[in-house]
């Protein structure tokens, strides 16, 4: 396939990868961590997590690293950076609602931590020449 069919693809995955995110998420702090629909629920959130991460690694893949892709996937890991701290910012401080389950929200929020630390993570190698 064309590169460039292969980047839009992986543009349109990174979308949808970030919608699933930022839709799925909410879900979680309303159900206990040991539920059957919250392991479901959880599963679609780390589907939409491999879908964003996926498409950086694709359009890095595909153009060897050359510095026009590096400065897109620098845009899209900031985009996961953004939407991974604003969820756990919206899961934490979701404990004050009734409603939410403590846990839950524990779960759902070092989550959002954990994939923009994994973002920020990415952002740093992106930039650091390889040996």
């Amino acid at each position: 396939m064309p590169f460039a069919l292969w980047t839009l693809l992986s543009l349109v995955a990174y979308v949808g990868g970030l919608v699933i995110l930022v839709w799925v998420t909410p879900h979680l702090l309303v159900r206990s961590f040991d539920e059957g629909l919250f392991m479901g629920i959880a599963a679609a959130d780390i589907f939409g997590g491999m879908l964003a991460f996926g498409a950086v690694t694709i359009t890095f893949g595909i153009f060897s690293g050359n510095f026009g892709s590096r400065v897109l996937d620098f845009f899209l890991l900031i985009g996961i950076l953004i939407a991974g701290g604003r969820m756990s910012i919206r899961s934490f401080r979701s404990r004050h609602y009734s409603g939410t389950s403590v846990s839950s929200c524990v779960v759902a929020g070092s989550y959002g931590v954990f994939l923009a630390l994994a973002a920020l993570f990415y952002l740093v190698m992106l930039f650091v020449p390889s040996s």
